[in-house]
């Protein structure tokens, strides 16, 4: 996916199968790398992939859930809830923390 994601929008007809597997993947670390050529290739339409990332039980795809989910109250809740659980992974912490810094 990451080789996909460096041809930036001329891959816009993988738009559609990145979905695809991104909804439908067995393998769960596999959903950051879909997410993260998805906003390299057509950033437009991801706010719902963001929030739900915020959830995702892949660190990495929380850390881009948190750079990138919508300025809305939910996401903003749960990106404290993220900087706040001392169980959560540090770096996930650490980005939930920068992100909400005034």
């Amino acid at each position: 996916m990451r080789r996909l994601a460096r041809f930036g929008r001329e891959a816009a007809d993988a738009v559609p199968a990145l979905w695809r597997y991104w909804r439908q993947t067995p393998h769960s670390y596999e959903r950051a790398d879909h997410l993260e050529a998805l906003a390299a290739i057509d950033p437009s339409g991801l706010d719902d992939a963001y929030t739900e990332s915020l959830r995702d039980c892949e660190e990495r795809a929380r850390l881009l859930a948190i750079a990138a989910a919508h300025h809305h109250p939910r996401n903003l809740h749960r990106i404290a809830v993220l900087r706040d659980d001392p169980m959560e992974a540090p770096r996930v912490r650490a980005a939930a923390g920068a992100r909400l810094a005034p």
